[in-house]
């Protein structure tokens, strides 16, 4: 075989491939644009329907027929809705959840060898379920994938399942910031109804200290004012992170009854403690603890430094007159340059003002 004809069958070839791919390209495209046009077509009917139906104008049996047209786009936008209501409107929605009868048995969802369909079932049942669903989603919060368990964490709270705050709290003990966030905000969502059962994992026996801090995050979150004294016990725990965490929730409520209880850790051994106390007293105003946050501009550590200054500012006139003073006559180098920044990142300052140590 002589080499024009080997390159003309790798043309061949070659161009054959081509053609396939555009042809695939083609495809694709075209499957894209028809998937997103379906999708606009539908929310546009089926969104001005279910409002609609919200207000009493329409019925489920008008607007079950247009959600079964396609159930999972039609599940996808309940949930967006579902999630944009408050708890009593949410209930209206729950009537159009159960006419969609592909999504009915959810709760067979969560014995499923496949992790992702636990997920979904557990995250579905938020909205599909009822107390019927409750057991099992109690359940899935021992499963073993984590993503699993704070799916059906979600679903407890969106059913209003006071009693699955602690085993919430139980099930969710990993560590790390974002994780604590993430399990306070869930169990937060809850409103007023969480109140009593964090105020006993805090007054209780046997909680760990993640669950503590969980706890005393949530209180802050809702403003619980009955949370104040176990939040005041909580700021002579041992773990840094309860402390800290009780001292920020303490400021979110705005107790001035705990300002000197915060104080009294504006010398504790951990610097996250330290600065939070700073940054609580600026925001309860504690003008009282000016000497206190003079102290903290000369804190080893520059959080500390930069959080006392900020609350020096926020305290108002008292604290700016401290923070001019401090600027020239601060006793510690990184007292006086700190309160300088701070000065003219507030416009109080001009860079050529500055005072040399």
């Amino acid at each position: 075989m002589n080499l024009l004809i080997i390159v003309s069958i790798t043309a061949a070839i070659l161009t054959l491939l081509s053609i396939l791919l555009l042809t695939f390209i083609i495809g694709m495209r075209v499957f894209t644009d028809r998937s997103i046009n379906h999708q606009a077509e539908f929310r546009k009917r089926a969104i001005p329907l279910i409002n609609a139906y919200l207000r009493g104008e329409a019925t489920v049996e008008i607007i079950a027929p247009i959600l079964l047209k396609d159930q999972h786009l039609a599940l996808l936008i309940l949930m967006e809705l579902a999630d944009s209501l408050d708890e009593r409107e949410r209930k209206k929605l729950h009537p159009l959840f159960v006419s969609l009868p592909k999504f009915r048995n959810e709760s067979h969802a969560l014995k499923s060898r496949h992790w992702q369909t636990r997920l979904h079932g557990a995250e579905r049942l938020g909205y599909l379920g009822d107390d019927s669903s409750l057991p099992a989603l109690m359940t899935a919060l021992r499963d073993d994938v984590v993503g699993v368990r704070f799916a059906a964490a979600r679903s407890l709270i969106h059913l209003g399942c006071d009693e699955a705050v602690e085993p919430i709290l139980s099930s969710l003990d990993i560590p790390g910031e974002v994780s604590q966030r993430r399990v306070a905000e869930i169990i937060s969502s809850l409103g007023p109804r969480a109140i009593d059962p964090i105020l006993n994992v805090m007054n209780g026996p046997g909680y760990d200290d993640a669950s503590l801090s969980i706890a005393a995050r949530v209180a802050g979150i809702l403003r619980s004012e009955r949370a104040v004294s176990s939040l005041s016990h909580l700021l002579k725990h041992q773990v840094a992170n309860v402390r800290l965490n009780a001292i920020r929730s303490l400021a979110s409520i705005g107790d001035h009854s705990v300002i000197q209880d915060i104080a009294s850790l504006g010398e504790d051994p951990s610097w996250e403690v330290r600065s939070s106390v700073m940054t609580a007293l600026g925001k309860l105003r504690a003008s009282e603890n000016i000497p206190l946050l003079l102290d903290g501009l000369s804190d080893q550590e520059w959080w500390v430094r930069h959080n006392a200054g900020y609350a020096l500012m926020a305290i108002g006139d008292q604290g700016i007159t401290a923070l001019r003073n401090a600027a020239d006559h601060h006793t510690d180098a990184f007292g006086r340059d700190m309160s300088r920044q701070i000065l003219q990142q507030k416009g109080l300052l001009e860079p050529s003002a500055e005072v040399q140590p």
